[in-house]
C-alpha cells in the first residue's frame, strides 16, 4: 500500500504536467519552416513548379522591394491550378497562438506601379488542423466589384491569401518572421479560437464554372489572376509559408505523459 507522502507526491505531479500541458501551447518560441508537403492535388491548368517540387514550397520566400517585379522562378514558385490544394504539415513544431499574426503565407502578386491598394490577386483559402484531419477555415469573404477592374481592388477580399506583395528575400536582408516589413499575407490563430495548429491547407478559390466557390457574401469567388493566367500557371501560386510563433513538439507534454502518473 502506498503512502499517504507517495500519493501526494504523485498527484501533484501530476498537477505539474497539467498545468505545462495548458501552457506551452501558449508560448511562442522560434520560428519556423514546414517541414514537408503531405497533400497535393493540382487542379486544371497547373504545373508550373513541379519540376522543383516539394523543395520550392520548402523554403523562405523570394520577393522583391519593388513589387511590381514578383517571383516568377520556378525553382521558387508552384502553380496549384483551377481549384487545386496543397497542405503543408509541421512535423517538428507546433504554430502556437502568439501576440499578433502567427504564420505568414507568401504568394506572387503584382502591385501596379502606384496603387497600393491593388493587386494582381490570385487567391486561396486558408485552414488549418492540429492532425490533418480535423479542419477550421480562417474566416474570408469576398464582394463582387461587378466589372473585371474592379477585381484589382484588395478591399474586395478579406481573409484570402494571395493579396499582398512579397519583399522578404534571403538575398535583401528583410526579415520573412516579421510582418510588418515581410510582406505576404499574414493570419493569427485567433481568429479561429485555436490555441495551436500543425498544418496549413491552401485551397485555390477557382473562377466561375465547375470549381466555383460562394463566399459568405453570396459572391462567387473570382480573382483578377483567372484573367491572366493561362496553363501551365493558373491559379493561386505559392512561393513559402513561415510560422512566426511556435513551440518545439517534443516539448509539448501529451496525454500518453500523463498516464504514467496514473
Amino acid at each position: 500500500m502506498e503512502s499517504q507522502k507517495t500519493q501526494a507526491g504523485r498527484g501533484g505531479a501530476r498537477l505539474i504536467i497539467a498545468f505545462w500541458a495548458t501552457l506551452l501551447p501558449c508560448l511562442g518560441g522560434a520560428q519556423a519552416l514546414p517541414d514537408r508537403v503531405s497533400q497535393f492535388s493540382p487542379g486544371p491548368d497547373a504545373g508550373f513548379g513541379q519540376s522543383a517540387f516539394p523543395g520550392c514550397v520548402l523554403g523562405l520566400p523570394t520577393g522583391n522591394v519593388d513589387p511590381t517585379q514578383p517571383c516568377q522562378d520556378p525553382s521558387r514558385i508552384l502553380s496549384l491550378g483551377t481549384g487545386g490544394s496543397i497542405t503543408l504539415a509541421f512535423d517538428n513544431n507546433w504554430i502556437v497562438n502568439g501576440p499578433g499574426p502567427d504564420f505568414t503565407i507568401f504568394e506572387n502578386p503584382f502591385q501596379p506601379v502606384g496603387f497600393p491598394d491593388q493587386s494582381f490577386a490570385e487567391t486561396a483559402i486558408v485552414s488549418v488542423s492540429e492532425d490533418g484531419t480535423t479542419w477550421t477555415t480562417i474566416p474570408y469573404n469576398f464582394v463582387d466589384p461587378g466589372t473585371t477592374g474592379g477585381l484589382l481592388q484588395k478591399s474586395c477580399y478579406s481573409g484570402l491569401a494571395g493579396l499582398n506583395a512579397v519583399y522578404s528575400n534571403p538575398s535583401n536582408g528583410i526579415s520573412a518572421y516579421n510582418p510588418a516589413v515581410s510582406g505576404g499575407d499574414a493570419f493569427d490563430l485567433t481568429s479561429v479560437g485555436l490555441t495551436r495548429t500543425r498544418f496549413i491547407r491552401l485551397t485555390d478559390t477557382g473562377t466561375t464554372g465547375p470549381t466555383q466557390i460562394q463566399a459568405p457574401s453570396g459572391s462567387i469567388i473570382n480573382d483578377y489572376g483567372n484573367a491572366l493566367n493561362p496553363p501551365p500557371s493558373a491559379g493561386f501560386d505559392l512561393n513559402a509559408v513561415v510560422a512566426i510563433h511556435t513551440s518545439p513538439r517534443s516539448a509539448s507534454v501529451r496525454r500518453e505523459d500523463w498516464e504514467l502518473y496514473e
